[in-house]
Parts: C-alpha cells; structure tokens; sequence
C-alpha cells in the first residue's frame, strides 16, 4: 500500500543554524536514516550563512529557508516573517522546533496556517547566565501549551524548558539523543592509524568534541589539562569544534604555556575516528540536554570524565563517570590519570539496548510525525459498521496513529488485534435523564481523548457515536459516517450532526443523495465498504463447524442469509419464500447466520413444515466457510446502509437475489443504481436480481403469504433451475465484488485524510 505514496512527506525542522552542533548532528543521523521515498526533511534557520550541513541537506532533497534571528527589539518583523513564510508554504505534515527560546513563537503560526502536527523539542538543561537567560526562560514559558507534542532529549532538559510539573504529569516525552551508534564501533587499526597521522602513537591523549561556548566549560577544561600536563609531559588535548569563545581559549592555552600540547582541530565531519585516537574523554559541562559526545565516546569504548551537571542518562555504560564541578582541576587530573590504562572494546550493544541507536529513535519520530486518526464506534459486537470501523482501522494503521474509542466493551466480538482500544465505560443507562447525562459524559470523556491524543480527524460509526463525536469537536476535522439508511429516520439528531461536522461519509449514493437533500451538511461524499476479498477467498476454503456438516452436505441447493436478528432484516419473508421453494425443490435448504434470539422464526419455520430443512447457525467466527457452500444469498431487508453480508457473499462466488430497498443493493447489482428506480420491478443484473420491496410491517401467520414472498419464491426456482446460469452468475458477483475492493477504499480514505 506503500506505493500509492507519490509524494514524501515533508517535515520542517526549526534551527539557530546548521553548523557541526549536538542537535544539528543528531538531526541529521536520523535524516540519513529516513527512507526519503516516504519522508523528507525540510530546515529554516536563522542564520543568512551557509553552514556545514547545507551542502549535504540539498544533496539529500531537503530545502533550506532562512528567517532573520530573533532580537527581542524585532519582535514584530520576525511574526511578520514567520506568517510570510508559513502563508507560502503549506506542503508540511509538521514543524519540528529545536529552536525552544522562540517556539511558543513560530508554532502557533505554523498551527494557525495549518500544519498539522507542531513538535516543541527540549535539547539543553540550561540558559546562558544574566539577562539573556532570563529572557529565554520567559519566552519558553508558552511552549508547552502551544506545541502538540512535548519533546526532550532528557528529563533534565524537559524539565528546564517545559517545567518540573509538566514532566511529572507525563505530558513530556523524553526520546535520547540518538546516533548511528556503528559508525562509532571500536577499531584497534583506525586507531593506530590515525594516532600515527596525527603524531600520537606514543602520547596519552585527552579529546573533548563540543562548540565553544560557555556551557562547554572549556575554561576549566584547560586548567584541567595543565594538571594532567604536569603528570604526564606526553598528554595531548584534542579540541574538536569552533564557536565564537575559540579565540579566548586559544589565548588561555597560550598563556598557560600548552600550545604545543593542545591542538585545535576545528569542526570535522567524522568524528570517529579522534574517538578511536583518544585515551580519555574529559567533559566538564556546566549544563547539557543529553550530549551525543558521550554516547559517540562510549560507543567507541572510550572512558569519559563527565560533569555532574550533565544529566546521568548520557551514563548508558560504566565507561562514563560522573565527577562534581565542585572539586579542583587537580583533582579531575588525578583521576584521569590513575584510570587511563584499561582495555578498549566496543560497546555498541551496551548503546543499542538502551535505546541510543538512530534505528529505534527514527521509527518513533515516524510514530510522532504521523497524523493520528480516532474511529469512533458505540460497541464492537457482530455488525456490519462495526466491522467496517475495524477494517477501516487496521488498513490506516500503517500510516496513521489510529486509536480506536467505544462507549463499552461489554460482548466485544471484533478483535482490533494491536491497535491501541479506550474503552470509554459509558454503556446505555435507562431512563431519559440517564441518557442525557450519558450524552454529557461522553462528550467530555470524548473531548479529553481528543486533545490528549492530538487527534486530526475523528471519524465515527453509528447514529450515537456520531452525535457524539460532532458535540465533542476540540481541533479535530470531524466525520461522521453514515452506514444505515435507518440513521436518515432520526431527522433532529442527523441535523445538528450534519451540520456540525466537517464531512458526512455515506456507504451509498442513493444515501449520500437524501442526506444532501434534507440535511444540508457542508460536505458529504459517498465511500462504499470496502471488501477484502482475498481474505474472504481464503476463508472460505476453510471447513465449517462439524455439527453442520451433515444439514450442508444434504441440502443442496442451498440459499443462505446473513444478519444479526433485527426486524428490519425480513427474515419471515425469506421462510415464507423458502416454504415456496421447498414445493418445487424438495432437497433445497435455508441457513441463517447471525447472532440473537432467532426463536418467533423457528416457530415459524414449524409451522410451515420446513423446520427440518432450515439451519440456524448462530454467530460464526468464520461465516464465508458457510456463505460458500450456499446457491443464492437472500435479502429482504426493509433498508439497508450498504449490505456488505451480500457483498461478501459474492465475494466467495454466491449471486444474489434482493429486494430493491434503500439503500445499496441496486449499486452492487446494476451498472447505475437510477436504472432501478421502480421498487416494484424485477430487475435482471448481470451479478443478481433485484426484486421488489416487501411489506415491513412484520407478518408471521404463516397462512399469509404476500405477492413479494411468491416472485421471491418463483425466480429463485427459476434460477436453481438453471445451473449454468447460476455458475455464471456466480462468477460475475465474484468479479463485482473486487470492485469494492480494500486497496479502492483505503487509497480514497488516505487522499480523504491528506486534505485535512
């Protein structure tokens, strides 16, 4: 299903730059590790320079837009900016914001032009010190209530931006800082190698990789290395990065008298191999969000001297040791020196199992960047939109976050196998002030699922849920499904749903046609059920219950219905055609698979004296077992939705007689269902009859016995009568069958769901 797939989809990420940078690295990982066919990545940085990165990004499809930096005194020109940019570009599934001091800024505006999914993300534990600071910490404050999903690389981080309140109540996700952790796997010969290049085979080296800035604490850093210098005259400091405190420390290091011991290497696109080169790493930060050095270090089976600051989730192995800022530069010395004689090897398992690899973080950010989709459905027992709202789940799941909600799990029949299920707990209660206050819970119980899960489109299933569903409408696009022309009778509930949602589905035109007639919904659009009939094929080869066996074997031909007990279904009209039948076809039987209390219809079947030769099956885990050893499928019902039981009846090979009622049976079984439009015909189709409607007024004297019953009775004779046309027949139904097929309906529900 992959495949229908034309365009990737787009995801923004929002940066000060793209320079050699912890976050910008680690962005990038996961962008290398995308499948682009599916996902590309998209980035707007404040910076008018271009960068290390920019190079790479548009070789890998990406695009690059700039927006002026945020000064405080440009407030209003950087808004204006934003709404520009975001107004000129809608193409993006979501905004990804790395940037924190100014996100509660460009995620609104991103959201308000329509991006679906805004994404604040947490990569530092702390703030530059005085007034800037400050600022920072006031303008993020918003953050976590204008972005969808609260994101931090730790929970330190989380809780320095979004706040300690907000990361206890679970509302921040904290996902690791993830690299491709077997880039960094120990290599004794890279290692001897480039100590060799670099002129170090002989030296204990000391490495550090970070930007130089004020967090990095490289001012301590080197007052560290003087220590180790005055131990050990071989040690040698590498220093990977630039920044803008460069120059300061290259004047410290000159006045300390270590210029010919501590190189300044710059940025450097492989990092690796200096891993490989080093000895120890030692990292003083004053504050980090969860730095991607020490992971990088430990995966290359490298020691590391760590600031406690730093957040003790970089410790994934005991290669990391946490020492305070607190103690004396001689003392962070002296440790390095009295442990770095050990032996190296790689500790890429030890990274992956804590869950550091790029493999595992980039299915969860596909999980995040995915719109979520709740179907909404009063119960899951054996019925036709019940199973429809199943189906329709399990094909959007590979796309789509899908969670389903129901009213009550109370006889749950459908397995909805591994998509997420909320049981709402809020069955039918009597009287009707119970109801209402039902109404009452299950719209606020609905409305909390929606916000809480960010929910894009709610689509529901059935007269109930559908009220629900368009009273409980948060930000989501509401869609409420119209599966039962029965649903068209509640005039004032179809009003204020039709009216209120932002599209009614109708499993029928004949249906979509009224709704738009009397009810004036501002979109409504016909989305036939879809039919798995490959599934259906391959059950259907199955073997039914043994118990069965014998009525199956010996009452040929066979006609067969299936339904749940309802009086909208006719059943006493199919007895009293079948007592018809059995006149003419002695051998024939009748079998009624559906679940409820089928007792008034033995009853009859008794009286008629064809008792013997009607099977009621009860509910069928697997009924396509039994539809396939059937002649005819019968249909009588007084409406319909869309009948997928005669669908997937002929689906297995099983033509169809039915009743010409509303709605469904005439656009399965003719070319165009306006052909049909005199209910009280016969109408020959290539892949059924259709008869005409039946009284609905339930009838079971048995010495009664209606027009309707007697064509029903007479041209399913006629065709039993006739095996060669019934195989054509049955054939033909097979192939119209595949016309509703699963790929048909899920590739217009994904173009449905794309256009919110």
């Amino acid at each position: 299903m992959g495949s229908r797939m034309k365009e990737p989809i787009r995801i923004l990420h929002v940066l000060g730059g793209l320079s050699l940078g912890g976050a910008e690295s680690r962005i990038m990982d996961l962008y290398r590790s995308t499948d682009r066919q599916k996902m590309q990545f998209d980035f707007l940085v404040h910076s008018s320079e271009k960068e290390h990165f920019d190079e790479e990004i548009e070789a890998l499809g990406g695009r690059i837009y700039r927006v002026p930096r945020f000064k405080v005194y440009n407030w209003f020109s950087y808004k204006r900016a934003l709404k520009r940019f975001f107004a000129q570009h809608r193409e993006f599934r979501a905004v990804h914001g790395h940037m924190t001091s100014t996100a509660a800024i460009y995620l609104p505006i991103a959201k308000k032009a329509g991006v679906p999914i805004v994404i604040g993300h947490a990569r530092s534990a702390g703030v530059a010190d005085g007034l800037k600071g400050l600022l920072t910490k006031w303008l993020r404050r918003p953050l976590k209530h204008r972005a969808d999903y609260c994101l931090a690389c730790s929970k330190e981080a989380g809780e320095a931006v979004y706040g300690k309140k907000w990361v206890a109540s679970g509302r921040v996700e904290v996902v690791p800082n993830a690299i491709d952790a077997a880039k960094y796997v120990y290599d004794e010969n890279v290692r001897n190698e480039m100590r060799k290049e670099l002129g170090l085979s002989d030296k204990l080296v000391i490495g550090h990789v970070g930007s130089f800035r004020e967090a990095k604490n490289h001012v301590f850093l080197i007052q560290i290395f003087a220590e180790i210098y005055k131990k050990r005259k071989d040690a040698v400091l590498l220093l990977l990065g630039d920044g803008a405190l460069r120059e300061t420390i290259e004047k410290q290091v000159s006045e300390a008298g270590l210029t010919q011991a501590v190189r300044f290497l710059g940025n450097q696109a492989k990092v690796s191999p200096y891993y490989q080169a080093m000895d120890y790493l030692v990292f003083p930060s004053l504050y980090e969000g969860l730095p991607g050095t020490v992971i990088e270090a430990q995966a290359a089976g490298l020691r590391c001297l760590v600031s406690d600051a730093v957040t003790k989730e970089a410790g994934v192995t005991e290669l990391a040791e946490f020492f305070s800022l607190h103690k004396a530069a001689s003392e962070w010395a002296a440790h390095v020196v009295e442990n770095c004689g050990y032996e190296r090897k790689s500790r890429l398992s030890d990274i992956q199992k804590a869950g550091f690899d790029i493999s595992a973080q980039a299915a969860r950010y596909e999980e995040i960047y995915r719109k979520n989709v709740l179907l909404m459905v009063p119960m899951l027992h054996q019925g036709g939109f019940e199973r429809i709202c199943v189906q329709t789940a399990k094909l959007l799941a590979d796309k789509y976050n899908v969670t389903i909600a129901i009213f009550s799990s109370e006889d749950m029949f459908y397995d909805v196998g591994d998509i997420p299920l909320i049981d709402l707990n809020l069955g039918s209660r009597p009287g009707i002030a119970g109801k209402l206050l039902n109404i009452l819970r299950r719209i606020r119980a609905v409305k909390k699922v929606k916000k809480e899960k960010n929910i894009h489109v709610t689509y529901s299933f059935g007269l109930t849920a559908n009220l629900i569903n368009a009273l409980a409408k948060v930000q989501d696009n509401v869609w409420i499904g119209i599966r039962g022309y029965g649903d068209l009778v509640a005039k004032r509930v179809m009003k204020l749903t039709c009216r209120r949602a932002d599209k009614v589905i109708c499993c029928a035109k004949e249906m979509a046609d009224d709704v738009e007639k009397f009810y004036g919904p501002k979109t409504v659009e016909c989305l036939y059920n879809p039919c798995d009939t490959k599934r259906l094929e391959a059950l259907a080869e199955e073997q039914p219950d043994a118990a069965h066996g014998a009525f199956l074997s010996e009452k040929q031909p066979l006609l067969v219905s299936m339904s749940r007990v309802d009086d909208v279904k006719g059943f006493w009209h199919q007895i009293k055609a079948f007592a018809l039948i059995k006149k003419e076809i002695p051998e024939a039987g009748l079998m009624i698979i559906g679940d409820g209390d089928f007792s008034e219809y033995e009853k009859l079947a008794e009286e008629l004296q064809v008792r013997d030769s009607v099977l009621f099956t009860g509910v069928q885990k697997n009924p396509f077992c039994y539809l396939k050893r059937a002649s005819l499928y019968l249909m009588t019902s007084e409406t319909e939705g869309f009948p997928n039981a005669m669908l997937e009846a002929m689906a297995v090979g099983v033509p169809a007689l039915s009743v010409n009622c509303k709605t469904g049976p005439a656009e399965i079984l003719l070319s165009d269902y306006r052909e049909a439009d005199n209910q009280h015909e016969v109408y020959y189709g290539a892949y059924g009859y259709l008869l005409p409607i039946m009284n609905p007024n339930k009838n079971l004297d048995a010495a009664i016995v209606e027009e309707e019953e007697r064509i029903l009775a007479r041209e399913a004779v006629r065709l039993l009568n006739r095996p060669e046309e019934l195989a054509r027949m049955g054939q033909a139904a097979m192939d119209r069958s595949r016309y509703f097929s699963m790929d048909s309906y899920v590739s217009q529900i994904w173009q449905k769901i794309e256009q919110v």
